[in-house]
Formats: C-alpha cells, sequence, structure tokens
C-alpha cells in the first residue's frame, strides 16, 4: 500500500486488494486537498474538481476491470457508481451554479465515498480475493 494510505484510508476501509485501496487512499487525500483549497479560497477549485471526477470514474473503471478479470457480475455495482458518478457532477455543477456551498459537496462525496466502501467495496474485496484463492 502507498505512503498515503496510512494517513487518509481509515483502516476500518481496507479492503485489502492493494491497487483499490490504494486508489481509495489517493480519493481521500484528493478530498482532503479540495477541502483545504475550499476553506482557503472560500470557493471551489473547479480544476480540482474536475480531477476529483476524473480519479473518481479512473476508480471505478479500475474496480469493473478487476471484477471482469476476476469473472464477478459487476453489473449492479456498475449502477451504482454510475449513480454515484451523476450525482455528484450534479452537486458540482450546483455549486459551480451558486446552488448549492462547496461544504455540502465535500461533506457530500466523503459520506458517500465511505458509505459506497462499506456497503459495496467490500463485497467486492472479498469476493475479488475469493476469486484469486480459486485461481492459485
Amino acid at each position: 500500500m502507498s505512503a498515503v494510505a496510512p494517513a487518509f484510508l481509515p483502516e476500518a476501509l481496507h479492503i485489502d486488494i492493494p491497487e483499490i485501496d490504494n486508489q481509495h487512499a489517493a480519493l481521500f487525500a484528493r478530498l482532503a486537498n479540495l477541502k483545504a483549497l475550499c476553506i482557503a479560497a472560500n470557493a471551489l477549485p473547479v480544476v480540482e474538481a474536475e480531477a476529483l471526477m476524473l480519479a473518481l470514474r479512473q476508480h471505478c473503471a479500475t474496480e469493473e476491470r478487476l471484477a471482469t478479470a476476476a469473472g464477478l457480475d459487476f453489473s449492479l455495482h456498475a449502477v451504482k457508481h454510475g449513480k454515484m458518478l451523476k450525482s455528484i457532477a450534479k452537486t458540482l455543477a450546483d455549486v459551480q451554479a451558486g446552488k448549492m456551498d462547496v461544504f455540502s459537496l465535500i461533506r457530500f462525496v466523503e459520506y458517500w465515498f465511505e458509505r459506497h466502501i462499506s456497503e459495496e467495496d467490500k463485497n467486492l474485496g472479498r469476493h475479488l480475493q475469493q476469486a484469486q484463492a480459486a485461481q492459485q
């Protein structure tokens, strides 16, 4: 696991798939950085917000790639990713349009991300580990 992980990924959210845990840690680090920038500027830095969305899309693609390679049905998980990405993109647009404050966005993303890891990615991790064990 990367050096970023201990600082930004709580142990309770590790799923024991290093590639995913490293991405989760990097996403938490990105959120912490975005929060600090928002506090400093009292505004949403658009470049950082777009980078967060790109990182989230890449992370979702990684999970799908690993699940597909392991022969797992990822369809329900992918639907949840799609809903999350759409919801975060809408919230970003609302912040940019002045309909919502930036700190509500950050709380929403942090809450969603932690809940998704706990409720979805932990199961994905177990299934990936079982698939890896079966291949050995």
